[in-house]
């Protein structure tokens, strides 16, 4: 291989590297979360969310909406699709979210208290609660006071507009965040 062979070899490689680096920032940045707001301002069926980049938005939609039926969601942000699904049709204390071939299992800590979670996803376990008990406008990991991953409402009493604060390494899958930003918005939310 001659001087002129190895430097192109050099420059495609810089390149390519470069390139990469480029679009795992892109995409690691792009699709943040920083808010989740209702479609309709009385209905808590269809949720719009908010990147940081203006031209991704995403949706989190009841699958059968006219059924009434509010043990399935579709969740979509850019390219990325995640299912959230009552594990038992009657058990509300049970769910399953499956995101980017990641399956998060999420369960009450308490049978019926539906404002402290435990969640799973086979690297990691995070303790998902309300900060508060009597009104479930804050929630973080832990309720620590200095959680990586915190909501609360835009609005105190308005639970239809949330703000979505992300700062969890990069290692924690997309899937343990929908369940944290799933849980928050269906029991914090009436039936409505």
């Amino acid at each position: 291989m001659n001087i002129r062979q190895k430097h192109i070899k050099g420059m495609r490689r810089c390149i390519l590297t470069g390139i990469v680096a480029v679009l795992i920032m892109h995409t690691g940045d792009a699709q943040k979360i920083i808010g989740v707001g209702t479609r309709f301002n009385n209905s808590f069926r269809e949720w719009i969310i908010t990147t940081e980049d203006e031209d991704i938005r995403g949706e989190l939609r009841m699958r059968w909406t006219f059924q009434d039926d509010w043990s399935a969601w579709d969740w979509r942000v850019g390219d990325i699709a995640a299912t959230i699904e009552q594990k038992w049709a009657d058990d509300p204390n049970l769910w399953v979210i499956r995101c980017e071939g990641v399956t998060v299992n999420a369960k009450t800590a308490w049978s019926g208290e539906f404002k402290r979670w435990k969640l799973n996803d086979g690297n990691a376990q995070i303790n998902w609660e309300s900060k508060y008990t009597n009104r479930k406008e804050d929630w973080e990991i832990n309720a620590s006071g200095d959680s990586p991953f915190m909501m609360h409402t835009y609005w105190e009493g308005d639970p239809r507009e949330w703000v979505v604060i992300d700062e969890m390494p990069s290692d924690v899958s997309t899937a343990m965040k929908v369940a944290m930003i799933f849980l928050t918005l269906h029991f914090s939310t009436p039936r409505i």
